[in-house]
């Protein structure tokens, strides 16, 4: 089912008459769902006015509606140059990202529209879920319990939400949301799917895994159920299983930066550097923010001896995950190789400090645990 209403924008005042009939008959071949003969009859248009942002616009409705995302998308942005104050196209355009898989691209067109009319809740919900495939688990919960205030009763909201809930680690309000995920349907493949997310945070890898197949049975083109077994079965060493179910992630949602990660661990686990790198590049252009693909990359550079591009990756990791011990020992190792003993001796020295702090953390953790006398 179509997750939204596209915006087909009105005519101009100053159509010619055959022009009006076209956009007329476009119009009526959209709103009977024959979005072929739409796309033509507003080709047809496009060829006596190119330069009309609503004929645009409506085209790449056509297109958005066939799955022609890219065609869709570059149509959008033709009309937006034409005429930026036709702010609904951003919906549009947001729309198209988000079903091309392309979230980081669909948050700025979201965003976009949400200035000039922010009380739209459709655009709140997929920026929402946008931010989720993001990783950028704060803002989208902001967005997704705003939402959901107002539409208590989506579930696609509500399984949303107890996602972002789960991905953040805050899984006993995951799990408030789960209950009443199961209160309306029990065995959905949407509830097996959060199932799994919380067992798997929950380091229950076994339930975690039957939760995921369970999922898929009930629906066998679910990315996140694929992409959940290739994690499980990636960290239980089963490399061959891990690599189907990731591959099938990424070809049903190819803009997963979790997955395109995943993938190339598991790559170079396995000796593929070149495929390896390629994922792991494609994870940090759709998450920048991600100091374990900086740091995988790094790791790659390092044993290739091209020292330079590993101490970029880690230095840009190191301002991202200061605490991380592995990324500033690597930091510390490369700076090694290059001869930069001072720089060196200080990564060295700060692994140390966070090695002493994290046993004396884990000291006082088990003090407490001890009952007094």
């Amino acid at each position: 089912m179509w997750p939204h209403k596209l915006w087909v924008l009105p005519l101009a005042a100053c159509a010619i008459a055959a022009a009006t009939g076209l956009l007329d008959s476009g119009r009526q071949a959209l709103e009977r769902g024959d979005f072929p003969k739409a796309e033509l009859i507003y080709r047809q248009y496009l060829r006596q006015s190119p330069r009309s942002a609503e004929g645009l616009s409506n085209l790449a409705a056509a297109l958005a509606r066939q799955g022609k995302y890219a065609e869709a998308i570059a149509d959008y942005r033709k009309a937006l140059e034409i005429d930026p104050a036709l702010t609904r196209i951003y919906f549009n355009l947001g729309v198209a990202f988000f079903l091309a898989g392309n979230f980081s691209e669909a948050v700025p067109a979201f965003e976009r529209f949400l200035t000039s009319e922010p009380g739209a809740l459709r655009a709140h919900q997929l920026l929402g879920l946008s931010l989720v495939e993001l990783g950028d688990f704060s803002r989208a919960i902001s967005e997704l319990e705003a939402a959901a205030a107002k539409q208590p009763s989506d579930a696609f909201l509500v399984f949303a939400l107890a996602s972002a809930h789960s991905r953040a680690g805050d899984l006993h309000r995951a799990g408030q949301l789960l209950e009443e995920m199961e209160r309306h349907s029990a065995s959905s493949a949407q509830v097996h799917l959060l199932r799994g997310f919380i067992r798997e945070r929950e380091e229950q890898f076994t339930e975690a895994e039957q939760e995921f197949q369970q999922a898929l049975q009930l629906d066998p083109r679910s990315a996140a159920a694929h992409a959940g077994l290739g994690r499980i079965y990636y960290r239980a060493n089963r490399d061959p299983d891990a690599l189907s179910h990731l591959e099938q992630a990424l070809a049903l949602a190819p803009q997963d930066p979790v997955a395109n990660l995943q993938l190339g661990l598991l790559l170079d686990r396995n000796g593929q550097t070149g495929r390896a790198r390629e994922y792991l590049n494609k994870a940090l252009d759709l998450r920048p923010a991600n100091p374990e693909a900086l740091y995988s990359l790094a790791k790659i550079e390092f044993r290739e001896k091209t020292w330079t591009v590993a101490v970029s990756h880690l230095e840009a990791a190191v301002k991202l995950a200061p605490d991380r011990e592995p990324i500033r020992l690597l930091l510390a190792r490369a700076y090694e190789a290059m001869g930069q003993t001072a720089r060196a001796k200080q990564e060295f020295e700060e692994v140390r400090r966070l090695q002493k702090a994290r046993v004396e953390t884990y000291q006082k953790q088990l003090e407490s645990e001890i009952p007094k006398p």
